[in-house]
């Protein structure tokens, strides 16, 4: 599937890009990605408020992890429009987590854009979307 792993590429690097530490740094899944949310912050306030807020559904760690990580999908009708990149970047921004707002985004477009699914290829070869 390499759609999927163009997008988990790029979710993985916004994330890293947010100062944020990912689950799974050695052998990541193009599944999902697990990323570690700060404790100070939250993992099940975070997905409480995507849902709540922005309508976007992320899983939470399961047994030990319960409470500590996000789970982002990367599976189904998915594509680069859908990322979840700027809806977390507002919430960790607000809720205190210092970074430069943008550049997890910056971070994920530029993975995009280098593999051909930026403005000028149009997402033609991209999951989950015709044309932008």
């Amino acid at each position: 599937m390499p759609g999927t792993n163009l997008l988990a590429r790029a979710t993985r690097e916004a994330l890293k890009a947010l100062g944020l530490e990912l689950f799974a740094e050695e052998s990541p899944s193009n599944a999902l990605t697990a990323v570690k949310i700060p404790e100070r912050i939250g993992a099940n306030e975070i997905k409480s408020r995507l849902f709540e807020e922005f309508g976007i559904t992320v899983a939470g760690g399961q047994d030990q992890a319960r409470g500590k990580i996000i789970r982002i999908a990367h599976l189904g009708y998915y594509g680069p429009l859908d990322m979840v990149i700027s809806a977390l970047e507002m919430l960790l921004a607000e809720m205190g987590h210092g970074f430069e707002l943008g550049v997890g985004v910056r971070a994920a477009e530029k993975v995009l854009i280098s593999l051909g699914g930026g403005p000028n290829g149009r997402g033609k070869d991209l999951p989950g979307i015709g044309s932008w």
